[in-house]
């Protein structure tokens, strides 16, 4: 029942990767019937067909496993014989090199479409939410602005200018509205109250000396792949004390790990009742680049109260553009790491089960988490096709480019050639990647069964 369970979990990742493939195809799709190229067939999913119908001389089916889907061309492949297929403009191998171009590119085009229609339907009609927390003050930091002007621990913030404030969001809304004006906080303390006056320029500092109460240490969500996860820590693990100093708040984990990347850190961490030690090593974000953040393991604080923001449309439209371009930026930089670092970030690298981890995680955490996942595996899908390795959209470009440039086409013989070349490229990937999502659960769930009996764990390699 426990395995059932287990795997049902998963059905995040069936409409995740069935809209990602399924827009990524029809973008081949459309740009194949403009260009006149015959296709043969057109398949969510991959093995057996489940169902379907031919219409245009098209055959349109679901298949079996949900995970996947093709555009089958005439003229895609050689023939037995190793030559290029005989024939004129409706066969892919055949058609004009720009015509190749375009149909190739089509499908990552398809998909980054699909992020920014994701990423504008998400800030205009779901809302983007964010942690919250009631109005009290937790820890304040010494030297800090708010604390020179008198606020400690326990204390309450009720209104800005008279207007009432609740959460913390509508408290930080409320000072950053506008930073050019002068404001009244009116804070509480043990029944009385007292103001606190910030002039032009000095809400951002006042706030970041501050730290709600209820950010309690404790591990929210852990992230697939990070140490935290590799080490063995659930979500609801109270953190006690890092190297023997006793945690009182969530800020504590972040400010003690920073400078310690790739150094081994003991945690104590309290799970029902019992405490146990774990040896975690923090990562750092790019250990290419020394001012990037280090010290991360992969939990999220616990969330007390969600925030909820919905843009206008006009709004929403204007976000959507700088908010896409981030996340581009992000997955090939990620994508980078991954290739230059591939033993250092081996285990944020997944198939399927991994982005079914994700999926499962993102779902638990709202839509609005499920679609920003969506956004970015769709991202994902689009660079990695347009890498120029044979066999993926990268490769068909590459070809029908250098057939633009030479002015004649490749033979069937260098064709093959190149084909080769991206199978084994593409097939030693597919074993790397496959390799990490069948030992990645069963690490995991070793980690998970000795961590209530202090087994440290193993360090990130940083080579």
């Amino acid at each position: 029942m426990n395995l059932l369970t287990s795997i049902l979990s998963f059905w995040p990742i069936i409409p995740l990767l069935g809209i990602v493939i399924f827009f990524h195809e029809l973008g081949h799709y459309l740009a194949a019937k403009w260009r006149g190229v015959t296709v043969l067939k057109f398949s969510l999913g991959m093995g057996p067909e489940m169902v379907g119908f031919t219409r245009g001389g098209t055959r349109y089916c679901l298949s079996w496993i949900p995970l996947g889907g093709y555009v089958q061309m005439a003229g895609d492949s050689l023939e037995e014989d190793g030559s290029i297929p005989k024939g004129g403009p409706e066969q892919f191998l055949t058609h004009p090199w720009i015509g190749r171009l375009i149909i190739a590119i089509a499908g990552p085009f398809a998909n980054l479409v699909t992020a920014w229609l994701v990423a504008f339907i998400t800030l205009a009609v779901v809302g983007v939410s964010q942690p919250d927390f009631p109005n009290l003050i937790g820890a304040v930091e010494e030297s800090s602005p708010a604390a020179v002007a008198g606020v400690r621990a326990g204390d309450r913030f009720t209104s800005v200018d008279d207007a009432p404030v609740s959460t913390w969001h509508e408290l930080v809304n409320a000072l950053i509205a506008d930073t050019s004006r002068t404001v009244t906080i009116t804070m509480e303390r043990a029944g009385e109250t007292y103001p606190v006056v910030l002039g032009a320029g000095e809400h951002r500092p006042w706030l970041r000396g501050l730290e709600p109460e209820g950010l309690l240490p404790v591990a929210g969500m852990v992230s697939p792949g990070m140490p935290a996860y590799r080490a063995g820590v659930k979500e609801g693990d109270r953190f006690v004390a890092i190297d023997g100093v006793p945690v009182n708040g969530f800020h504590e984990i972040r400010d003690r790990l920073k400078g310690r990347a790739d150094s081994s850190v003991r945690f104590t961490l309290e799970r029902e009742g019992k405490r146990f030690d774990l040896a975690i090593t923090p990562m750092r974000a790019d250990p290419n680049n020394p001012d990037s953040p280090d010290g991360q393991i992969g939990i999220m604080a616990p969330r007390a109260l969600v925030y909820r923001e919905r843009f206008t449309v006009d709004r929403a439209f204007l976000a959507s553009f700088p908010t896409l371009f981030a996340m581009v930026d992000q997955v090939y930089r990620n994508l980078w790491l991954t290739v230059s670092r591939p033993f250092y970030y081996r285990e944020a690298v997944g198939g399927p089960i991994f982005i079914g981890q994700m999926a499962r995680e993102s779902a638990r955490q709202g839509l609005d988490s499920f679609l920003w996942l969506l956004a970015m595996i769709n991202l994902a899908i689009m660079s990695f096709n347009l890498l120029p390795i044979p066999l993926l959209d990268g490769g068909h470009i590459v070809l029908a480019l250098l057939e633009g440039v030479r002015r004649r086409a490749m033979t069937g013989r260098s064709y093959l050639t190149f084909q080769k070349v991206g199978l084994a490229i593409v097939g030693t990937l597919f074993v790397f990647i496959l390799s990490q999502d069948l030992l990645r659960p069963i690490l995991r769930a070793r980690a998970v069964e000795k961590a209530t009996q202090g087994t440290p764990t193993v360090a990130p390699e940083t080579r």
